[in-house]
């Protein structure tokens, strides 16, 4: 694992509450399939000396290094990028970097991180006999696949692309731009389908996915990437009794322990080609 002294070269907004970090490496190696994270110690920034202080005495403990995805596509080895959102309902043992990097950082900042870490990535070639590749995402958990998405393409992989991106609302998607765009040039390999749980009343499900897929991905010659919060939800039933069902990543890609049987394999997707992160 590299130790890696950057500098922010840039903040982008993304959406409410969210921001991208450009980190100059400042001439510094660094090797990592898109879709790796990084991890940040939170020490290191004096601003958070008292939030660190205290939430260290109420967990009775250290505050361990944070994991960000990386969201940049390893083409410019120049810098990394990472895409990071507050969580505005925090809990008692609140968010520390996010809302930090949101609000405080600024273009010169040193950051030290290190890494690359994690299986979630893309493999290092076009896999043999994989015809497409299937991004299913909620909110903020697009950030490694951007990566994964855009690398591909550019270095020419023939795969297919399909994203299906779920968030509350139009504008709480990550990257706007870059999807129009994105789509506008590469139409032949890239497609995006936005779900809007709010604003348009639905949510991420087989019959949709399936719908999307038709024509374009075939489950069986794909891979699945999934990657959002796994985070039990409460569902109450019509006659107005609740229910705790699986969160995001486990109800697609199953989970064999808690007997829980994904959604990806109604698809067509065998296990071995389905790849989650969550938290």
């Amino acid at each position: 694992m590299t130790e890696i002294s950057s500098t922010i070269a840039s903040v982008r907004p993304e959406a409410p509450l969210s921001v991208t970090l450009r980190l100059a490496l400042n001439g510094a190696a660094f090797d990592y399939r898109p879709g790796q994270y990084i991890e940040i110690d939170p020490h290191q920034f004096e601003a958070l000396a008292g939030e660190i202080r205290d939430l260290e005495e109420k967990k009775g403990m250290p505050e361990p290094p944070r994991s960000f995805s990386l969201s940049s596509d390893g083409i410019d080895p120049s810098f990394v990028e990472i895409s990071v959102k507050q969580n505005p309902k925090d809990g008692p043992f609140h968010q520390l970097l996010a809302p930090y990097f949101v609000h405080q950082a600024k273009a010169g900042h040193p950051i030290a991180f290190s890494g690359p870490n994690g299986k979630y990535c893309l493999p290092p070639a076009p896999p043999a006999g994989i015809a497409g590749f299937l991004h299913l995402c909620a909110g903020s958990g697009i950030a490694p696949n951007r990566g994964m998405i855009r690398h591909a393409i550019a270095r020419g992989w023939p795969q297919r692309h399909l994203l299906i991106l779920q968030n509350r609302n139009p504008e709480d998607v990550f990257f706007k731009e870059e999807w129009k765009e994105l789509e506008a040039r590469h139409s032949d390999r890239f497609r995006i389908r936005h779900v809007h749980s709010v604003a348009g009343g639905e949510h991420v499900a087989p019959d949709l996915v399936r719908r999307a897929m038709e024509g374009w991905i075939d489950g069986a010659t794909s891979m699945a990437f999934t990657c959002g919060p796994n985070r039990p939800r409460e569902v109450t039933a019509p006659d107005g009794s609740k229910r705790k069902e699986p969160g995001f990543c486990e109800s697609w890609c199953g989970n064999p322990r808690r007997k829980v049987t994904g959604k990806l394999a109604e698809l067509g997707f065998a296990p071995d080609r389905i790849f989650n992160e969550m938290w």
